[in-house]
């Protein structure tokens, strides 16, 4: 869906969207011309390494330039292929005697020691706690090291589908990006069944769908079973922002943002249009359940109970789907239907400080299907599927958890980082009620978040996006695995190399900040838990098992995990376009 005219930003007088631009220009040359992925990733990184090397080596400080910036992607996962085959030992013996030994080497010593330095550092040179210090970034474990035990229909799978023909590049980051022409919806159709189909290892979709449900069921209650007729499904989505956004009178009128705001200074401040649940994702999720399933549309409930269902979203759904149980906090106006917090605690926290009711639809639904976004986070690095359910607990707010995560009081400013604390993530991802009740994650990146998960999405930099919007959706029936592969794309996105769209830049490390991950290795292995605390969100008196399995991918590059290395036990990312991570043989 990308279109003709201006895209990108201007930083420093230069605009990068004329790089962006040429790198794409080659990339979709090669893809009409049927180029492999391999002489593709060649070319690209030949071309950026050389650019980089022409102007960088007479005047290093360009290194910082936002054109270098755009390269540096390239030439890294370039320059780390060749060191992982030895390239760079022939390179330099086949070029030395052509220069003078010592002024290149000196400079290609420069230049890699400035690049790699930068790209690797362990602490961040913005970031830094509320006293000020400098912060430790990075994971401490490195790539290809699984933890936990594998789950899922094909056990640790992830599916990532990728077409940039889903979103329309020109399109501004505000409230417009819900408009109909932003997005194509027969694009995001097509990537939803095929994320489905590679999930399961299935032709077909009804029986992908019958067998994520006999997966799900025989796990939950070690029945090998399908769908039962007037079983419940809850769809959780993301709305948070509502709360803040719908003022009471755009409550009366059908929960629409007022034009009065899209037109403000908040919108232009960021504020409005924010990275959360738009309509597409879930409207053919909604297809796929009822025309491809067979599932009634009354045994089918979606919303995000702590909060309100925007007009935008509820108006397309319920078009085609009418009688989908559409949920409001407070409402019962404009086809919405109240839920109401359970008469009892339903999740008890492990650190034994406090407890929450949950919502009744969560109580009483059979199947829970949870639908996230692909961003960072101000406080807990960065929000997905696991974040999302900050939404499903009985209070009005969830600042009484924030506690836990990463910076916990003041925004941006980590002071809980670090391993082997307390993380109620773990808890919320344990829970009978929530993710052991989940029968599929989704994550719609069709537009990645910025910075601050309550502001607009923001154009991603790193490889295959390339300035352009993420036009992607995540699924998996292992929560683990999918938030460890969202997370390392995350991290390499968010590692203060880029410079984003200033509507949401504030934190450009943030999701890099050492621990943002320990809630993952926690919930992988027991043996990662705090000294003291024994996870048991459902006060049953038996201690959570691994809920799924942890790994970082082999390099940004490759985007690699045991799975695709033929190794066995760990995380298997595959693709579609399937070039773009490449498989072990024979699989």
């Amino acid at each position: 869906m990308n279109k003709p005219g201006k895209s990108g930003g201007n930083i420093s007088g230069f605009e990068i969207s004329k790089i962006k631009s040429f790198q794409t220009r080659i990339r979709d040359w090669m893809n009409r011309h049927r180029f492999p992925g391999k002489l593709m990733f060649f070319v690209l990184g030949i071309v950026s390494t050389a650019w980089f090397i022409v102007r960088v080596i007479p005047k290093p400080s360009r290194a910082t330039y936002p054109c270098m910036r755009v390269a540096a992607p390239f030439m890294s996962g370039f320059i780390l292929y060749l060191l992982a085959v030895g390239g760079i030992t022939a390179l330099f013996h086949r070029t030395r005697n052509g220069f003078h030994k010592i002024r290149f080497i000196a400079s290609m010593f420069l230049l890699f020691t400035a690049f790699f330095g930068f790209a690797s550092s362990s602490e961040s040179a913005g970031l830094t706690s509320p006293a000020g210090e400098p912060v430790k970034m990075g994971p401490d474990d490195g790539p290809n090291r699984p933890v936990g035990k594998a789950t899922g229909i094909n056990p640790g799978r992830v599916v990532w589908v990728w077409d940039p023909g889903a979103t329309n590049e020109n399109c501004v980051n505000n409230y417009d990006m819900i408009k109909p022409e932003n997005t194509d919806q027969k694009v995001v159709s097509r990537m939803m069944e095929d994320a489905l189909k590679k999930l399961t290892g299935k032709n077909n979709l009804n029986k992908s769908w019958d067998d994520l449900f006999h997966a799900f069921n025989k796990r939950r209650h070690n029945e090998y079973r399908g769908y039962r007729k007037g079983e419940k499904i809850f769809i959780k989505i993301n709305q948070g922002t509502a709360n803040g956004k719908l003022r009471k009178d755009d409550i009366e009128k059908g929960f629409y943002v007022s034009p009065a705001i899209t037109q403000s200074e908040d919108a232009k401040k960021g504020l409005v249009g924010t990275c959360e649940t738009y309509p597409s994702v879930v409207l053919e999720l909604l297809r796929q359940l009822v025309n491809v399933a067979g599932i009634d549309q009354r045994n089918i409930s979606i919303g995000d109970p702590i909060s309100h269902i925007f007009g935008h979203n509820y108006e397309v759904w319920a078009k085609e789907f009418p009688d989908v149980v559409y949920l409001d906090r407070a409402s019962d106006k404009f086809g919405r239907t109240i839920t109401k917090p359970t008469a009892n605690d339903l999740l008890f926290y492990s650190d034994k400080k406090t407890r929450d009711k949950l919502y009744d639809v969560i109580e009483n639904a059979d199947y829970l299907i949870n639908v996230a976004n692909l961003k960072p986070h101000g406080r807990a690095g960065i929000s997905l599927t696991a974040k999302n359910h900050f939404g499903s607990h009985g209070r009005q707010s969830a600042f009484h958890l924030h506690y836990s995560l990463i910076s916990p009081v003041a925004l941006g400013k980590p002071s809980n980082n670090g391993y082997r604390k307390y993380r109620v993530m773990v808890d919320i991802m344990g829970s009978k009620y929530l993710g052991r009740n989940t029968l599929l994650y989704i994550i719609d990146g069709l537009y990645g978040g910025g910075s601050n998960e309550t502001r607009v999405p923001v154009k991603y930099f790193m490889s295959p996006f390339n300035n352009d919007w993420c036009n992607s959706i995540f699924i998996s029936q292992d929560q683990v695995a999918l938030e460890s592969v969202c997370y390392d794309f995350l991290r390499t996105e968010w590692n203060g190399t880029f410079k984003h769209d200033r509507a949401n830049n504030a934190f450009e490390d943030i999701p890099n900040v050492n621990g943002v991950d320990d809630y993952l290795h926690q919930a992988a292995d027991p043996a990662n838990w705090p000294e003291g605390i024994i996870y048991d969100p459902d006060n049953s008196g038996k201690p959570l098992a691994s809920l799924g399995v942890h790994e970082h991918w082999n390099n940004p590059v490759q985007k690699q995990y045991s799975g695709n290395l033929g190794m066995p036990g760990g995380i298997e990312l595959i693709s579609v376009p399937d070039t773009l991570v490449r498989r072990s043989p024979g699989k």
